[in-house]
């Protein structure tokens, strides 16, 4: 990681007044930081912070590469314990499908997140608290309770990224509560991309869902709603006729 040997060092002098060089301090984004860390060894030598814009957990030790530009670790090595004070700015990618307890990421403000296997609730909150995710990709469960009985439904996930604009849930399922969540969540963008394979269809209101889709897509959105092989009939099938023909209603009114 990106490191000063600060020996000898003559303290830093502004010519600003104090409270501004106090308020810049308190109010630095990453970039701003990596800006200052080339500018003088100083800024490091006061944050000890160190940055790293892109973080993949792999299974395998062979594929690993510490750099802070683009860092790829395995989850099993002891080193990640020692990130929880870095500052992950851009993506964190987690391919590792092995159970693990994640470190405690204090500083997350990634802008895209893809996760390849089962976490605990808490894990993704810590991943998601900045609300700056705009990418997020979902390929496992992400269990609520510590025995993983209860899994988080689709409007728990989405409520954590109001900001994301692409959307990729391959577990996607709904409690009682659901579709009247999606319903009044105010998000702060509109989907251009949003892909869910839906698993659990016993608490889906269709109406209230389509609304949901309709409110919160753009027009050239690229919507795709999946339903899981093992729930055979008709409903599936005419849920998804459902929702194409609202949204290709939305499209035709806005022409």
């Amino acid at each position: 990681m990106l490191t000063f040997n600060i020996d000898g060092m003559v303290p830093q002098h502004f010519p600003f007044k104090s409270p501004i060089m106090d308020y810049v301090f308190k109010h630095l984004k990453a970039e701003h930081l990596i800006k200052l860390y080339q500018c003088s060894k100083y800024f490091y030598a006061k944050f000890r912070r160190n940055i790293l814009r892109h973080l993949v957990l792999v299974p395998f030790v062979r594929e690993e590469t510490l750099d802070p530009t683009r860092t790829v670790i395995t989850a099993s090595n002891r080193v990640l314990s020692t990130f929880k004070d870095f500052w992950i700015t851009d993506s964190f990618i987690i391919r590792d499908n092995s159970w693990i307890r994640l470190p405690e990421l204090n500083h997350c403000n990634i802008k895209k997140l893809e996760i390849r296997r089962c976490i605990r609730w808490k894990e993704y909150v810590i991943l998601t608290k900045s609300g700056t995710v705009e990418e997020l990709k979902s390929f496992g469960l992400v269990f609520l309770a510590p025995n993983g009985d209860v899994s988080a439904s689709v409007d728990h996930l989405l409520g954590q990224v109001p900001n994301a604009k692409s959307v990729e849930i391959s577990l996607a399922g709904f409690s009682e509560t659901s579709c009247a969540s999606l319903l009044s969540m105010k998000r702060n963008t509109k989907f251009s991309r949003l892909v869910l394979n839906i698993d659990r269809i016993r608490f889906l209101n269709i109406e209230m869902f389509t609304q949901f889709l309709v409110k919160n897509t753009e027009n050239d959105c690229h919507v795709h709603v999946a339903f899981a092989s093992f729930l055979s009939g008709s409903v599936p099938e005419i849920y998804t006729r459902r929702i194409q023909a609202a949204l290709e209603a939305k499209k035709n009114n806005m022409l």
